[in-house]
């Protein structure tokens, strides 16, 4: 059961428990990457040897912040509520009545500072901001294009706030940014996702006129001015999130710019990580990975009214089952239309602090463990040091075949001594019910060092 938020019902947040399904998830994320024309098979991973690169790989959890005009009305998801005859269950809009929020956008309570303290309490590690999605408003006052803070905000860089603020709790800066421009391309884009007519900014019926010869190359060069001034203007920026992109600006010109940059691998060609949108890999993967998340709420990328949010156990699980295979997850939340983070993001990632603060250890900057080749359960490793995650519901023995040699075993959250069994190269422990939590237990496992 998930709890759905209603923010605004006689001034007190109010929560109704309901049984909803992610496969909707599934279905989205394929139909957005045909519209945005991202190729579905596998791009080349060469991870940056410089090394400002390499906290990467150890990170192990991110904050994506989708934040936005659709977020002001709440009545759809960023951008793609403004596309009819979607595949998936979201609300609508025309494109007009998207972009006439922009008058009555009041972004009064947004911070920073406040929200990324809290995010780094509960163990994040790097924030990935949307600096532009694909309507094409930019959160800070570009030189390039007639849409964002510079016209609706006079001249606030939303985009300054959040570096600084990164900086200031010691979180790694990532900006994302949508090639994709609908509102550059808005005269000669239909707003209809299957066939039938084309369909313009009400809706309506039209027959798209074709676009000038030079309409791509202004684009291509908007795309660049805005990624340079991005990448100039902020100092050190430790990774790009590209959405949709075509090779706009070049993934070598962008290293240029930020060597030690990490660059995902939606640029129209290779990257430093694979990754997977909505749902875990279905495999183990190979070298640097990351999978970005719905999870505040749980499957819209920006704040929607009346939609559920996931809790803290999990986000927990999700995290510990990419770290058990050596990935990140790239947890999203999507503030409210005046900056505020919705309550149920808040209680999550306060009991993700607590959680943290005693078994954080296991998951960040640890490395990849052996399951489920060796292992019934996921476990992390550490230099003479295994951590073997209890999930959920798991009441199972946790079986380790071909096991290192254990010396003590201790459950993180009560520093209570677990007993195990060893022989032949097999490892059995069991953490007994009354000792179990409704989050993700770890027993920590010291193991004997070669010529002990």
């Amino acid at each position: 059961m998930r709890q759905f938020f209603h923010p605004f019902i006689g001034g007190v947040a109010l929560f109704v428990a309901v049984k909803i399904s992610a496969a909707d998830d599934n279905t989205a994320a394929s139909a957005q990457a045909q519209v945005l024309k991202q190729a579905v098979e596998p791009k080349s991973i060469s991870p940056n040897t410089n090394a400002a690169a390499q906290w990467f790989p150890e990170a192990g959890l991110g904050l994506f912040i989708h934040w936005g005009l659709a977020a002001v009305d709440g009545k759809g998801d960023l951008s793609w509520c403004m596309m009819a005859n979607k595949p998936w269950n979201d609300g609508t809009v025309t494109p007009n009545e998207y972009y006439a929020a922009t008058h009555r956008w009041k972004a009064d309570r947004v911070n920073y500072d406040e929200m990324l303290a809290a995010a780094k309490a509960a163990g994040f590690t790097y924030a990935v901001m949307v600096t532009k999605h694909h309507d094409g408003f930019t959160f800070w006052p570009s030189a390039f294009g007639d849409l964002g803070t510079k016209h609706t905000f006079p001249g606030r860089d939303f985009v300054r706030e959040f570096v600084t603020a990164c900086r200031k709790h010691g979180l790694k800066v990532g900006l994302y940014y949508s090639p994709p421009d609908w509102w550059f391309d808005r005269e000669y884009k239909s707003f209809s996702m299957r066939g039938g007519p084309k369909l313009g900014m009400d809706h309506q019926p039209v027959t798209l006129p074709p676009k000038p010869k030079d309409h791509d190359a202004k684009r291509a060069e908007y795309v660049r001015g805005q990624v340079t001034e991005l990448l100039s203007n902020y100092g050190q920026i430790d990774l790009i999130w590209f959405d949709g992109g075509h090779g706009e600006i070049p993934n070598a010109e962008v290293r240029r710019l930020q060597p030690g940059i990490v660059i995902n691998r939606r640029n129209g060609g290779g990257g430093d990580y694979g990754d997977s949108e909505g749902k875990l890999p279905a495999k183990r993967f190979t070298g640097w990975f990351e999978t970005c998340d719905t999870c505040w709420p749980s499957h819209k990328w920006s704040f929607v009214l009346n939609q559920s949010y996931d809790t803290a156990p999990e986000v927990i699980e999700k995290l510990v089952k990419l770290r058990a295979w050596g990935g990140n997850l790239l947890a999203d939340v999507g503030p409210m239309g005046d900056g505020t983070v919705p309550e149920p993001a808040l209680a999550a990632w306060k009991e993700m602090a607590a959680w943290m603060a005693h078994s954080g250890e296991s998951v960040i900057g640890a490395k990849s463990g052996p399951w489920p080749k060796e292992v019934n359960a996921p476990v992390t490793l550490r230099d003479g040091v295994a951590y073997v995650h209890f999930l959920p519901g798991f009441k199972s023995e946790v079986v380790w075949t071909n096991a290192p040699t254990v010396t003590e075993a201790q459950l993180l959250r009560t520093k209570t001594a677990i007993p195990f069994h060893q022989a032949g190269g097999n490892l059995r422990l069991t953490v007994p019910d009354n000792l179990r939590a409704t989050n993700v237990d770890v027993v920590k496992i010291n193991l004997k060092h070669p010529g002990q």
